[in-house]
């Protein structure tokens, strides 16, 4: 029994010291994997594109591999390209993410090919993993697209409404540019046109594009205009653009929003803004309430302010409803109290619609007595001097 532990001994040492036993410690010590990143052996990739294929090297051995490089073998026409390219060392246990672009050259059939990929090192290569990719063709179909910014906008009667305009033109990549006519129509009696985005004063027709397909490029602004006069009524109102070039089109609905403004004006129907009157009696005045907005304004009523005792009317004293930008002419009836003394005086008008109230309008009266009461006093002064002449001449005689 101990003859024979140590032939095995003996064994053991030729075993380690010999050739044979060399190869076994090598195999053990360097050992390299190349597996796909996400466990896939096939991939899809465009007639005339590259793709980037993920694989991971890995060290599987004990020691360090050196000076690592990468290779494939493919179709013929087609190509790999490697990254990293190469590898300095893989230390032992580690791995390192690998891309392996591999390119389709244009008018290639549609197919299923084999690609295979390796690595090899100083210490150890990989085996060989083949890669199938089936070839597709992308089809050559074009298309145009438009969108809009902000495609609702809001402004009063007589605003621009102004709408930033994208394209995307969908064609063959790096293919020749495509002029579009671009054709704005708006409600009836609206202007509209187009401008590029940084030239406002310039008005264009139509647009040249370039296809590319993957997002909204080019710009412009189309413009439109509401009629000053007759006034819109409030409310959305459609515009739609077109974009058109032989058999390929595409369009665009736009909404601009009128929105109403209300502004109430009361004024002399003349230029003055003074007045006289006659104490106790009628004294008239004509002034006139505005719309200056651009709705109607409903139920108008007219108010004041006056000194004590005194009596303002209008006629008429109400205005069912005013059209924008129209007027209406009323009269006011001013008298001041009989006993009033003459001077200047001042009363305030106001107007107040539903929609809208006019500023205040302050009106000078300057009230003037009436010629009878002149009269009366002159008699009165009459009588107080005779009544003092006789008190004289009776005195005086005595």
């Amino acid at each position: 029994m101990k003859i024979l532990r140590v032939l095995c001994l003996l064994l053991v040492s030729l075993m380690a010291v010999s050739p044979l036993g060399s190869v076994f410690a090598q195999e053990e010590e360097y050992e390299l994997t190349l597996t796909p990143s996400d466990g896939r052996y096939d991939t899809i990739i465009i007639s005339g594109r590259d793709k980037d294929f993920r694989v991971d090297l890995e060290n599987l051995g004990e020691e360090a591999v050196d000076k690592i490089s990468f290779s494939g073998e493919t179709p013929e026409g087609w190509t790999i390209k490697f990254d990293p390219p190469r590898l300095a060392s893989l230390a032992a246990f580690d791995n390192e993410r690998v891309y392996a672009n591999i390119n389709v050259p244009e008018g290639t059939a549609e197919g299923d090919y084999f690609v295979s990929l390796s690595a090899s090192g100083e210490q150890a290569s990989t085996e060989k993993i083949d890669i199938r990719v089936t070839v597709k063709i992308l089809a050559k179909v074009e298309t145009i697209e438009m969108r809009a910014i902000h495609p609702r906008i809001e402004a009063i009667a007589g605003a621009d409404f102004v709408f930033e305009v994208e394209f995307k033109f969908a064609g063959e990549m790096l293919g020749e540019s495509r002029s579009f006519e671009l054709a704005p129509k708006a409600p009836q009696g609206w202007e509209a046109y187009m401008t590029p985005q940084f030239e406002k004063e310039k008005h264009i027709s139509a647009i040249d594009l370039k296809p590319g397909g993957i997002a909204y490029t080019d710009k412009t602004r189309l413009v439109a205009k509401a009629p000053f006069w007759p006034l819109p009524e409030p409310g959305e109102y459609k515009i739609i653009l077109e974009a058109v070039s032989g058999d390929l089109k595409d369009s665009l609905e736009l909404t601009a929003v009128i929105t109403a403004t209300y502004n109430l004006l009361l004024a002399p129907a003349g230029e003055r803004y003074n007045t006289t009157a006659t104490a106790g009696r009628d004294n008239y005045f004509s002034i006139q309430v505005g719309n200056l907005g651009t709705a109607p304004i409903d139920k108008i009523n007219f108010s004041s302010e006056k000194p004590e005792g005194w009596t303002i009317e209008f006629k008429p004293d109400k205005v069912d409803s005013l059209e924008a930008l129209d007027t209406q002419s009323l009269d006011i009836n001013i008298k001041p109290p009989p006993e009033t003394i003459a001077g200047d005086y001042v009363i305030i008008l106001r107007a107040s619609g539903v929609q809208a109230t006019s500023m205040e309008m302050a009106l000078r009266v300057t009230v003037e007595t009436p010629t009878i009461w002149g009269w009366v006093g002159i008699g009165i002064i009459v009588i107080v001097i005779i009544g003092l002449v006789v008190i004289f001449m009776r005195f005086s005689r005595r």
